[in-house]
């Protein structure tokens, strides 16, 4: 059967193109110096099954290109009604190298599932205007963009490298409400269907407050959609949470946030993206750590192929490995419970976190006589609740809090 007319992709309504698509930004230097290595660990510890081969990503996001080291079908273009392989900004190119580019023998970058195809929807731009400014792609968009790849036969795991921060009045007001409802309702119908749904938690920075403090400030789409969305914090390359990643209650678990280089959306890789003004900014964020967390759905769904996709996200939960100063069993606001370690949900290692793993039991407090350096050194971590909001939005799929 076809799919529901509704959902194919269109134009955006007097969209027009506002700027010429800029130049890729070479890498500086290539070779193995450090600056080169991608953080974590080598993505080749989680190929023992494979290397995604049969599965398809399907990348929601401002197009991928049809570059050598990618195998990329396709799937249609919400912003000009053209084609999902224009990629002006080149951000979901970038997104979609980390998730599947094929390794190459003068340079180090490979993507952690280099055997998955990706399939290319765009649905934003900076570079397109519409009638209310520059800049195209909204939540209405979003959902029928959402619906229409999780329909496309094949595909195994979505996406979402994008997040469109409200605040929390914003978040429910009821003008918002049919928006956000649709959004709602297609991801919970891709995850229904076996789509793993991955999303950026968002970066902090103008029209994305950090939530600090106990207080959400800002409210991230689609992340917020815990139920049927892995939602993905960054880490930086110590493994420590990256302070531009938005924190929040729905965040499920982290990945490293940096990408020293990726595809470039003219052909080649880069070492960054450039805007519209002209303004560059390097390959860092939620964004990158999301693409990371989907390549590894694509390895474990490509080894278990019939598991549903929630069971497939907790599974990326468990094997989580805690940061320093997070104990097994319990999770924080910026890195959820741990940080991704692919190689052992393919391994489908023992769980070491997750709501299901008991926390470590708190140490007993030192005898009166110990040193005051080390009573000091010691600290108990105490989790606050952010708000009302906040607490409304917890959830958490397949395995119960």
């Amino acid at each position: 059967g076809g799919r529901c007319c509704v959902y194919e992709p269109d134009a955006v309504p007097d969209a027009r193109r506002l700027a010429p698509c800029p130049e890729p930004l070479a890498p500086v230097a290539t070779g193995f110096g450090l600056g080169d290595l991608p953080p974590g660990p080598d993505p080749a510890a989680a190929w023992t099954a494979g290397r995604g081969e049969g599965q398809v990503v399907a990348v929601v996001d401002t197009g991928v290109a049809a570059v050598p080291r990618l195998g990329v079908q396709d799937g249609g273009d919400f912003v000009a009604g053209d084609s999902g392989l224009d990629d002006c900004d080149g951000h979901g190119t970038a997104v979609a190298g980390v998730i599947a580019a094929a390794p190459a023998p003068d340079d180090l970058l490979v993507g952690v599932a280099p055997g998955a195809r990706v399939l290319a929807v765009r649905q934003t731009s900076a570079f397109w205007g519409g009638p209310d400014g520059p800049g195209v792609g909204d939540v209405t968009t979003l959902a029928r963009a959402v619906r229409h790849a999780a329909q496309t036969p094949g595909v195994g795991v979505l996406a979402l490298a994008l997040t469109a921060c409200r605040t929390p009045a914003e978040a429910t007001d009821p003008a918002a409400a049919p928006a956000l409802g649709a959004l709602r309702a297609a991801l919970r119908q891709a995850a229904d269907r076996g789509v793993v749904v991955v999303a950026a938690a968002g970066n902090t920075g103008p029209g994305c407050a950090p939530n600090t403090g106990g207080e959400v400030r800002s409210v991230p789409v689609p992340a917020w959609f815990g139920d049927d969305v892995l939602a993905v914090g960054a880490v930086d390359d110590a493994g420590a949470p990256d302070p531009s990643s938005l924190a929040g209650p729905w965040v499920d678990l982290a990945a490293p946030g940096r990408a020293p280089t990726s595809l470039a959306a003219r052909g080649g890789l880069t070492t960054g993206l450039a805007g519209p003004d002209g303004a560059t900014t390097p390959l860092v964020g939620t964004s990158f750590a999301a693409a990371r967390v989907a390549g590894a759905a694509a390895l474990l769904r490509a080894q278990e192929p019939e598991t549903p996709a929630r069971e497939i996200a907790a599974a990326l939960v468990r094997s989580a490995a805690p940061p320093p100063g997070l104990a097994p069993g319990t999770r924080d606001d910026a890195v959820g419970y741990g940080v991704l370690d692919a190689a052992a949900a393919v391994r489908g290692d023992p769980p070491r976190t997750g709501p299901e793993v008991s926390p470590e039991p708190a140490e007993a407090p030192p005898p009166p006589s110990a040193p005051v350096g080390w009573i000091a050194g010691g600290g108990v971590l105490l989790l606050v609740g952010a708000s009302l909001v906040a607490a409304a939005v917890r959830r958490r799929r397949g395995v119960a809090e």
